[in-house]
Parts: C-alpha cells; structure tokens; sequence
C-alpha cells in the first residue's frame, strides 16, 4: 500500500503544488477538501487510491518545476501573505469585473439559446460580490492581526480566530459558486457555434476556478493552519 495514500491533499499540495494541476484534472478537491486523505478523497471521486498516488510519482519524475519551488510552509507568514494579495488578490481584482463584463454581454446576446447562461449570470454576480468584501476583510482585518500575531502581538491572538472561521467558511461558499458554475457550463464546455466573447468567458472562468483552488489552498491549508499555531503557542 502507498505511503501517500494516507496524506491529506492539503499536505500532498504542500509540499508540492505541481500536484495541484493533476487534482484539478481528477476533481479532487485539495484546498476546501484538503482535510481528506488521498485514499478517502479517490474512494468518493470513484477512483483508485494506488494508482492516483502512481500518476504523482510519474508526475515528479517527468515534469520539472517552472521555477525553485518556495516552501511556504517555513517562510514568514507576511512573506506568504505578501504573495497571496499580489498573485491572487490582485488576480481576482483585475479579473472579476472583466469577467462580469463578459458574463453580462454573452447574456444578452445569447441568452435566449442558452438558458443556463442567465443563472451562471447570477451565480456569479453573488459570487463576485462576496469575494470583493472578503478580499477586504482579509487585507484589513485578517491579514494585519496574523502579521501583528507573528511578532509576538498577544492581543492580536484573541481577535483572529472568529476571523479564520469565517474566512473558511467563505472560501467554502466560493467553492459551491465555483462548483455550480462547472455544471451549470457542462465543465467550461465551448459550444461549436460559439463566438469569440462567449469562448472567452468559458476560458475566463476555467482560469478563475484553477486560480481560486490555488488561492484558497494556500490559506486554508497553509497560512491559516500555521497562524492556528502560533495561536496555541501564544496560549
């Protein structure tokens, strides 16, 4: 029996974020699942533990990094904050309007062919509405108390837990908005008479979904855990 098996996805990713792409392609959830053993995720998917825990061997031999991975499971925490706010925050700011955009002219032009597109359209308006003030809450409350927690700010502690779990908790609902949005588009599928703009935001909201797992790993799995340390150790 595999080692792996027995890890969490949240740990696997940890420790090597190349992983990520292939549980994006197998459906397995690593950042809000990312609690859940290898073999316990596998056995919901339908899929078999020993040969996914295969598939990330072969993937370690065959594909090297783009770049010298960070171990953000060492760095300071402002450094790792640092990189969540300027990789995916400023993601999210740059795409979320575009998207919406888009979302609101492939509406009205196609709409009337396509009627999954005017619920996607108000999946994801809520959906955009709820990360702007979550990334807020984040930048100026979260974010500064776990920074404050890190250089020995006690009182910071006190205040930071309540945060974190509605924190997660929204990552979770951004999660179920991400998940109605692959059924409602039958996985991002490009319909064949499909014009430019609508392509587009299929492509558009695949890239959101892949970003997002990322973005929400990092916290869930790494930053919030870590601050949860400090936290106990301050105690």
């Amino acid at each position: 029996m595999h080692p792996w098996i027995h890890r969490t996805l949240g740990e696997l990713v940890a420790a090597d974020e190349r992983r990520a792409a292939l549980f994006d392609r197998l459906g397995l959830d690593y950042c809000c699942g990312g609690h859940r053993t290898l073999e316990a995720a596998c056995r919901a998917r339908g899929l078999d533990p020993a040969t996914v825990a295969t598939m990330l061997e072969a993937l370690e031999a065959t594909e090297a990094p783009d770049e010298p991975a960070i171990d953000w499971q060492t760095r300071p925490l402002s450094e790792l904050i640092d990189h969540i706010v300027a990789t995916h925050h400023a993601y999210l700011r740059r795409e979320l309007p575009r998207l919406s955009a888009l979302m609101d002219r492939v509406a009205q032009e196609h709409g009337h062919q396509t009627p999954w597109l005017r619920e996607a359209q108000e999946v994801f308006g809520r959906l955009k509405r709820e990360l702007e003030a979550h990334l807020h809450s984040e930048e100026a409350e979260i974010f500064p108390l776990i920074q404050m927690l890190e250089q020995g700010s006690v009182e910071a502690g006190t205040l930071l837990e309540p945060l974190l779990q509605q924190a997660e908790q929204e990552h979770h609902a951004a999660g179920e908005a991400l998940h109605q949005l692959r059924a409602l588009t039958n996985g991002y599928r490009v319909p064949e008479w499909a014009c430019s703009s609508f392509r587009a935001l299929l492509e558009g909201l695949q890239a959101l979904e892949a970003d997002m797992h990322r973005h929400v790993h990092r916290e869930n799995n790494l930053l919030f855990p870590r601050a949860r340390r400090l936290l106990t150790e301050a105690a």
